[in-house]
């Protein structure tokens, strides 16, 4: 069985990811929940990436700058991989290697 509050947050995230701006009627509409749902579903995105949201006219929620398209998209398996090819290369090589962390793996918030 899906688990579709999984799967809508997945959905979500690939908006954000995307550069959209987001509004709680439109997802309510589109998922028919509710908006204590859709609330929700930004608590939990929002521990992962960092959501801003904006009240009032021209609102809604959107990711902060410098967040990249491809953010979050190394499985688990990749990204630990990668963190061990890091600890064994040169400088050079572990610059570009975290670069490759920075870019594709989880939203860190500063380059390391």
């Amino acid at each position: 069985m899906k688990d579709n509050a999984f799967q809508r947050r997945r959905d979500i995230e690939r908006m954000l990811l995307s550069g959209k701006k987001l509004t709680v009627a439109e997802l309510m509409g589109r998922y028919r929940v509710g908006r204590k749902s859709i609330s929700r579903d930004f608590e939990v995105i929002g521990e992962e990436l960092p959501v801003v949201s904006k009240q009032g006219f021209n609102g809604g929620y959107f990711l902060a700058d410098g967040v990249g398209q491809h953010q979050n998209t190394l499985t688990q398996e990749q990204l630990e991989c990668l963190e061990k090819v890091a600890v064994t290369c040169g400088s050079d090589d572990r610059k570009i290697v975290l670069s490759i962390i920075h870019e594709f793996g989880p939203y860190c918030g500063s380059f390391t």
